[in-house]
């Protein structure tokens, strides 16, 4: 619990810290001040105006030095010791970002070089299977046609799952360039939905699944960049392919709510149990992942797009009759 109160002050932004901590200690030392100011009225003075009676000094000098001395002290001594409060509780605010940007960070390259290890995996693979082929096809070890189309099929297929791997790791790196912009403009969202669907089936189809299209012929315009919202799209349903079992329904659907449309993605598959929180994190690909090959960019590529249009994705589990459903909400224009 006291680990989880620390997290909950570590996300307080810093401005919001300052400011409660300021008001805070500043209302502490105004009250300080009027505490002592009511101890010297009420105590301090008496005694030294009888100190100062009795005093062999000259005339008013211990009188005026106490005087003054307690002048200041309500003044000093308050803002003093709130100055240094003040200063401490920042300074331990400050160690405990930085120290929760390292461990980030840590976490982060952890994930990456995760990543990057599966990658070369199955980069190398495909790269080694094409590389026995191709050899055995130089060498002239294949005198059978049928064998030979079967071989140059496989090599074409592996090549094309490389390029799939190498291109969505580009994506990612693009997307995270500085200086990258969108190229929005006005697009028709239920044409773009049913090109994807289009682009999908066979993918869908391959693994044993269901697409459905539940999306309205009228048109829907929204402000966005055409080719990467539909990268969108095609990653969520890639995903869903990827993580589920022959048999699931994937159904696409579109609907309309006052000035934004949700697009949706919905399975019949197994429900998500990790950390909703980690879904759409770079390099979150653990054992489970991996059973179902992809490179763990997919959903933080189509969560680094949706941000950038300024739109919403969430996932809501269950979804009506579905077990799952990733949500994309955006800005319909007017």
């Amino acid at each position: 619990m006291a680990r989880r109160r620390r997290q909950d002050k570590t996300d307080e932004p810093m401005r919001l810290f300052i400011i409660k901590r300021f008001v805070a200690i500043s209302a502490v030392v105004v009250l300080a001040e009027l505490a002592i100011l009511s101890l010297e009225r009420d105590l301090l003075l008496p005694i030294i105006t009888t100190l100062g009676s009795g005093s062999r000094a000259p005339d008013g000098v211990l009188q005026s030095f106490l005087r003054s001395l307690l002048l200041i002290a309500p003044i000093v001594v308050p803002v003093a010791a709130g100055a240094i409060v003040f200063a401490n509780q920042t300074e331990r605010r400050i160690a405990a970002e930085q120290e929760a940007r390292n461990a980030e960070r840590a976490r982060y390259f952890q994930r990456r070089n995760l990543m990057i290890s599966d990658m070369a995996h199955d980069l190398r693979t495909p790269v080694m299977s094409i590389s026995g082929l191709a050899q055995a096809l130089a060498d002239g070890m294949v005198p059978d046609e049928a064998t030979r189309r079967r071989y140059l099929h496989s090599i074409t297929a592996k090549s094309e799952k490389m390029a799939d791997l190498v291109n969505i790791l580009f994506d990612y790196v693009q997307l995270d360039s500085e200086g990258y912009r969108l190229d929005r403009k006005c697009i028709d969202l239920p044409q773009l939905l049913l090109r994807e669907a289009a682009s999908a089936y066979t993918d869908v189809e391959d693994g044993g699944m269901e697409l459905r299209v539940e999306v309205p012929e009228a048109p829907l315009a929204v402000y966005a960049d055409e080719r990467q919202l539909g990268r969108v799209v095609a990653n969520l349903i890639a995903n869903a392919v990827r993580h589920n079992d022959a048999g699931t329904v994937i159904t696409l659907a579109l609907g309309r709510r006052a000035g934004v449309a949700d697009v949706v993605v919905a399975d019949t598959g197994e429900p998500i149990m990790r950390d909703v929180g980690e879904l759409f994190e770079p390099f979150a690909r653990g054992d489970a992942a991996r059973s179902g090959g992809g490179s763990g960019l997919g959903l933080s590529i189509a969560k680094t797009i949706v941000d950038m249009h300024g739109y919403q994705i969430h996932l809501v589990q269950p979804y009506g009759t579905y077990t799952k459903a990733f949500v994309v909400t955006c800005t319909v224009e007017v």
